[in-house]
């Protein structure tokens, strides 16, 4: 037991020195979470957006009611053109589309929670 009273003050100095190391660290983390508001698509808009897409649809899960396309860019809401899935609304009819298809479809809401509205067959 005297041997580990021995060590306390090392032990004690040892957690010290890491954690005045490790301060930097979680300062910059905690920048860089707050720089991921300036990223497109990130900041703090509370305001709903709709858009129209072009986009092909690479799947189609009808059972969970989401599909995944690979869309054009997305201006208005400064996203790049990209392959993603997105929840569809109960009134969308997705028997009515195929993988494969080269669709228009409407996407609705903010920051990055938007579900798809509509679904149509692009000419």
């Amino acid at each position: 037991m005297s041997h580990l009273r021995a060590h306390r003050p090392f032990l004690g100095s040892v957690i010290f020195v890491l954690w005045v190391a490790l301060i930097p660290f979680a300062e910059v983390r905690a920048q860089g979470m707050q720089d991921m508001k300036q990223m497109p698509g990130m900041g703090d808009a509370k305001q709903e957006t709709t858009t129209s897409v072009i986009g092909t649809i690479t799947s189609i899960n009808a059972a969970d009611r989401r599909v995944t396309f690979n869309h054009s860019a997305i201006p208005e809401i400064k996203w790049p053109a990209m392959k993603m899935e997105f929840p569809v609304v109960p009134s969308v009819d997705l028997s009515k589309v195929k993988v494969g298809d080269k669709v228009r479809f409407t996407l609705s809401g903010s920051k990055n929670s938007y579900t798809v509205q509509s679904i149509s067959l692009a000419p």
